[in-house]
């Protein structure tokens, strides 16, 4: 543990970091919620066209990932995955689109955590549940980040054996100095694993497997993403969800995440059925749509009365 956060620091910590204001992250579609898959071996990604830079991402042989309510906690929702065998993944992920923009330098990363539950029916082997990424990345002379990669905490990688099942577990991982290992894009897992101290330190650390080198993050590294993941190596089947993603850095830069399910008859998945949902829907009455389509509210494949009707049915709905 870092030296300066005993237990009562980090309960302290931790409520302050409850007291922030949240970002309330809305699925795609109304309760039940969101339910996106891909049986390709491809990756696929379904971006959130309502909250930019959020995405459901690396969705392949059939793994499952959705803002739903099988699994509720603090509202009506959280992130709910499934990874049916060992070649399925799925994520979510906030990623900053422009390769400029961050959240803050490694070093002043001081706080990290989330919540997460493993459903008693997986059989994946009992140390497996949802990993936490941060998106890391350098930044060159133009300010543009390169570089980028993942690092990833995980109970196993910290001296963890089975872990709780059918329960919501919270783990913080910055303050408490946890080990995280290295994923650069395109570039292979380092399984390497670093307390985070030292990946924050000056001199920072590049890992090495072999030939094979892996990218040096230090302090000044920057911040510009957060995951979380199921699948891909996975031996069996994997069920749970994850909720409440907090990260504080120095300086008073913080960002909580609630992932909820949008109430029904709420079009443009600000959380609130109101005029603007109404006009959304005039503007686009008489379209036709498919899939991919939050605005068709029946998802009967036309925006007409049925979901006009759905709006006025809920106006006023949500915003708690």
């Amino acid at each position: 543990m870092r030296k300066g956060w005993g237990l009562f620091g980090i309960l302290c910590a931790w409520g302050v970091a409850l007291a922030q204001p949240e970002t309330r992250v809305y699925s795609v579609f109304a309760p039940p919620g969101d339910w996106f898959t891909h049986s390709g071996a491809n990756y696929a990604f379904f971006p959130f066209f309502h909250q930019w830079n959020w995405y459901y991402g690396h969705v392949q042989r059939d793994g499952v990932v959705g803002i739903r309510t099988d699994y509720p906690r603090s509202g009506n929702g959280s992130v709910y995955f499934y990874a049916p065998t060992t070649l399925a993944k799925s994520d979510i992920e906030f990623r900053f689109l422009d390769g400029q923009s961050y959240w803050g330098r490694l070093r002043d990363l001081e706080w990290l955590s989330y919540e997460w539950y493993r459903d008693g029916r997986s059989t994946v082997g009992a140390h497996i549940h949802l990993p936490l990424r941060i998106y890391v990345g350098n930044l060159d002379a133009q300010g543009r980040i390169r570089d980028l990669g993942y690092l990833i905490y995980e109970r196993s990688m910290n001296g963890g054996g089975a872990v709780p099942v059918d329960t919501w577990v919270m783990d913080e991982v910055a303050a408490s100095n946890q080990r995280f290992w290295q994923n650069p894009i395109n570039g292979g897992n380092f399984f390497d694993a670093q307390p985070l101290s030292v990946w924050q330190s000056d001199a920072g650390y590049q890992p090495r497997e072999g030939s094979r080198v892996g990218v040096r993050y230090n302090g000044d590294s920057v911040v510009c993403g957060v995951s979380v993941g199921a699948g891909t190596g996975w031996s069996g089947a994997f069920i749970g969800a994850m909720d409440n993603i907090i990260l504080r850095f120095r300086g008073g830069v913080l960002m909580r995440f609630n992932f909820e399910v949008r109430p029904e008859g709420d079009v443009n998945g600000d959380g609130i059925v109101d005029d603007a949902d109404l006009l959304q829907i005039l503007m686009l009455f008489g379209n036709t749509c498919s899939g991919y389509c939050p605005y068709d509210l029946n998802r009967d494949g036309v925006v007409d009365d049925a979901d006009l009707l759905i709006v006025l049915m809920n106006f006023g709905a949500g915003g708690g």
